[in-house]
């Protein structure tokens, strides 16, 4: 299989990616989630003002991303990657010591712009620019660390947490962190010049990328603007152009973009939004809790399958064929938990939303190199992922103002559902003629 010939061609860097997006984890919801009734508890504070004070530091994060996300254009990848680990493991030892609301605001924030922001860039944003040929199998690999730590850490910090308290739990993941995970991608890329460089300014890449049997090799992990050999350096060229060091790349300017934004945020906000609010929506339809939570190990097992289906039809066929129709596995999940009250519905539900979920994983970050020259992956990619964290903020009290108004629920995933068949036509008419048009920019060597 072209995955097993993948990752005996490149082991390494793809362990890099999946060990950022395992590390992502110390900065995500469903793990800091853990610590929230131990945290309330010593410090008195209530659900509600943790909720809001968690959604204000998700948008600072957010707001963040793009200015910090972009600098990984310009440093040394390994350099960037051991900053970002740095900053993590000291979101966890300020979590440690908190001891009033403000130390405890900027332990979460550290931990959500270096976990969930910047170690999910690092992942995504590495392996996108090193492999060219065959990047959504690469990409759904490095994307198996976040199906990965869900699976197991909140095990394991449940047990931490029962051993030495919420406060040393932390003091163990920073220790974690510092001692183990940034010795071991340090290793994983010592000596691989070609996957830490600074990217060079290129043309951009062919809008659908080659089938790997045409190019003689089925995974050839070199970019094609970059040797082929691990232990050359790649040439990283002057700031000729001024791309750079504009705050709003290119990208932004055309009509494309503006029309595929709904769909970058439909997912986002639609799902996190009835995930925040499944206690009320099971209350609603008279079905038990626990058929909720039972469906979350369904909807990992999906991810990983839509996560590594993707892998094959991208290389195939382009992300940006797919990207128009990748939510309609959400909008069919949606419609079945508007029209059943059968609790027996609910894995179908979990699974094709579990399904969306990874497919949108592997795409949202393949899409990016067939957009945009090699130098400006990492600002675009944080300037999307940021919008796609404001919509996940968004989602929740959207979904809360609407239960407060007494909309009924089938009427609120109903329009769900029609908004996201809006956002798909929106990036649909976005493919055709004349809405992109590739940014213009001059070739290194004639520069």
């Amino acid at each position: 299989m072209a995955f097993f010939h993948l990752l005996r061609q490149a082991p390494r860097p793809l362990a890099f990616g999946a060990l950022h997006s395992f590390g992502s984890a110390f900065g995500q919801t469903f793990l800091i989630a853990l610590f929230v009734p131990f945290i309330s508890q010593s410090m008195g504070i209530n659900e509600t003002g943790f909720a809001n004070m968690y959604a204000a530091i998700t948008i600072a994060s957010a707001a963040a991303l793009p200015f910090i996300g972009r600098m990984i254009d310009r440093i040394d990848m390994l350099r960037y990657s051991l900053i970002v680990m740095i900053f993590l493991a000291a979101g966890c030892f300020v979590m440690s010591v908190a001891s009033n609301v403000i130390v405890l605001v900027g332990g979460l924030f550290m931990l959500r712009f270096a976990g969930q922001g910047l170690m999910s860039h690092v992942s995504m944003t590495s392996v996108a620019r090193y492999f060219d040929r065959n990047r959504g199998r690469a990409l759904a690999i490095a994307a198996f660390g976040f199906p990965m730590a869900e699976a197991i850490m909140p095990a394991i910090f449940l047990a931490l947490i029962a051993a030495l308290g919420w406060r040393g739990a932390y003091i163990a993941a920073g220790i974690t962190i510092l001692l183990v995970m940034m010795p071991l991608a340090a290793w994983l890329v010592h000596g691989n010049s070609n996957f830490r460089a600074i990217p060079a300014m290129a043309e951009l890449p062919p809008q659908t990328p080659e089938p790997a049997a045409k190019t003689g090799t089925q995974g050839n992990a070199a970019p094609q603007n970059r040797p082929d050999r691990h232990d050359q350096p790649a040439v990283s060229l002057p700031q000729q152009d001024d791309s750079r060091s504009q705050p709003h790349p290119r990208l932004f300017k055309s009509a494309y973009i503006w029309l595929s934004m709904p769909m970058i945020a439909g997912q986002p906000l639609v799902l996190t939004a009835l995930f925040f609010h499944q206690a009320v929506i099971a209350s609603q339809k008279g079905i038990e809790l626990g058929w909720f939570a039972a469906g979350f190990t369904l909807f990992a097992i999906t991810s990983v399958l839509g996560a590594f289906g993707s892998g094959p039809l991208i290389d195939k066929l382009g992300a940006r064929k797919l990207f128009p129709y990748h939510l309609v596995p959400l909008m069919i999940a949606v419609m079945v938990l508007a029209m059943t009250e059968k609790a027996q519905f609910i894995p179908v539900y979990m699974a094709l939303a579990g399904f969306t979920t990874g497919f949108a994983t592997t795409l949202r970050t393949a899409i990016v190199p067939e957009l945009v020259p090699m130098h400006e992956i990492g600002s675009i990619r944080s300037s999307l992922t940021a919008i796609m964290v404001l919509a996940s903020s968004a989602g929740p009290p959207i979904y809360g103002w609407l239960f407060a108004a007494h909309v009924n629920l089938p009427t609120i995933l109903m329009a769900s559902v029609a908004g996201m068949a809006i956002a798909t036509l929106l990036s649909w008419l976005a493919e055709r003629p004349g809405f992109y048009v590739p940014p213009h920019f001059r070739h290194p060597h004639t520069a």
